[in-house]
């Protein structure tokens, strides 16, 4: 049997993309595959489908979630099935914060991959998500879809997971702030009735002891012993002393 060159041509170039199409690199943990990615689970996101043809709606709450921190980071790993800029661990990121596929803008690549690898191998990959993104897809309200797309343009789908806004935090801390200011002002107010009290209670012992002494006069010996223990327990108690000169007479 015998075969034009065209037809050979076309049957080596067919080959030639469809092992193309199963190499290149995924990202890990990706959209809708259980485990590490394999060559078949690499996709070619496009503008209109950007995860491929990976369906979102039925994989985004079956899928492994990356969470992210608390400042809107998180990182992903990026493993390439053969060399090249075909198998390029650099990327482009994407985020879709309704979690849909639908609404996807632009997000920062902190930490790359290298454009044109001489062999296989992986890296890990920093992304930050881009401040106005609030995750809200998926059953929990609180996930995005992040589109990776290689040098090569190939890749996948990730599924992150948002921490809690670093508002509510912000909102915490103001709360537990105003809590210690609030107890702390207790304290001082305490503090001071108590100051007052000790005050007051040493202007009555002064007068009372200058008191006895304007009377002391008409009392015994014995009277004047008796009070003279009396107030020096009271005067004890309070921290103050009293010179009085009637004790002696």
């Amino acid at each position: 049997m015998f075969f034009s060159k065209s037809f050979i041509a076309t049957a080596a170039l067919c080959l030639s993309l469809s092992l193309q199409a199963h190499a290149h690199a995924a990202i890990a943990p990706a959209l809708g595959v259980k485990g590490t990615p394999v060559r078949n689970d690499v996709q070619r996101p496009s503008k209109n489908s950007e995860c491929g043809n990976v369906n979102i709606a039925q994989n985004i709450d079956t899928s492994t979630a990356v969470q992210a921190a608390a400042n809107g980071t998180f990182a992903a790993t990026i493993t390439n099935f053969n060399g090249g800029v075909d198998g390029s661990r650099q990327v482009t990121a994407l985020v879709d914060p309704t979690g849909t596929g639908k609404s996807f803008v632009s997000a920062d690549v902190l930490q790359n991959g290298d454009k044109n690898p001489s062999g296989t191998g992986s890296q890990q990959l920093v992304v930050q998500l881009p401040q106005i993104a609030q995750c809200s897809g998926g059953a929990t309200k609180d996930k995005c879809l992040v589109s990776f797309t290689t040098a090569g343009g190939f890749g996948n789908c990730v599924v992150v997971q948002q921490a809690a806004s670093s508002g509510s935090g912000n909102k915490a801390n103001a709360t537990a702030a105003s809590v210690t200011a609030a107890s702390a002002t207790t304290a001082a107010a305490s503090a001071t009735t108590a100051a007052a009290t000790t005050a007051s209670a040493a202007k009555a012992a002064q007068t009372s002891s200058q008191a006895a002494q304007g009377g002391a006069g008409n009392l015994t010996a014995a009277e004047k012993a008796e009070l003279e223990k009396l107030l020096k327990e009271l005067e004890s108690k309070l921290g103050i002393r009293e010179e009085r000169a009637w004790v002696s007479a």
